[in-house]
């Protein structure tokens, strides 16, 4: 035999069976769509009707039953004027787990903000932690200093 006729002796079944090799059909993965385990609704709001100012704090625990993803969403509205004689006031708030802050604002004039996270494989308690401080000005025309807060959590699996 010479090389040439080697050389297709080689190639040719190769060839033939490298059809073989692949499948006609492409695999497909399934996407199994999430779904929501937990949900919670977490609202909060003051006013301050203090000539003087003052403070407000809230802190709420939020237990977990499961892991997955969590989505939280936060619609945040705060009015805080502008006193002659000490500070803005102002809210913030703080989602934190154990030691570390996810997520943190603070607000001190604004009609409506929303804010939107989205995080990954969680599980075990997480802490919303609301702190504010405001007045009210009986010389003007406008309301007390006040903040409304409206979040949603959902663990998704």
């Amino acid at each position: 035999m010479n090389i040439m006729q080697r050389v297709f002796a080689f190639i040719i079944p190769i060839l033939l069976l490298s059809g073989c090799l692949s499948s006609a059909e492409p695999t497909s993965k399934s996407v199994e769509p999430k779904v929501i385990v937990e949900s919670f609704y977490e609202n909060n709001s003051h006013q301050y009707w203090n000539v003087n100012p003052m403070g407000m704090g809230n802190i709420t625990e939020i237990v977990l039953n499961g892991s997955g993803d969590l989505h939280f969403s936060i619609e945040l509205t705060g009015f805080f004027h502008q006193p002659d004689l000490w500070e803005q006031g102002y809210v913030n708030y703080t989602v934190s787990q154990g030691n570390e802050t996810l997520f943190s604002v603070q607000v001190n004039h604004t009609l409506q903000e929303e804010y939107n996270a989205i995080w990954l494989n969680m599980s075990g308690n997480i802490t919303i932690e609301i702190q504010s401080t405001g007045s009210d000005n009986p010389n003007d025309n406008k309301p007390g200093d006040y903040y409304v807060s409206n979040a949603e959590i959902h663990l998704l699996a």
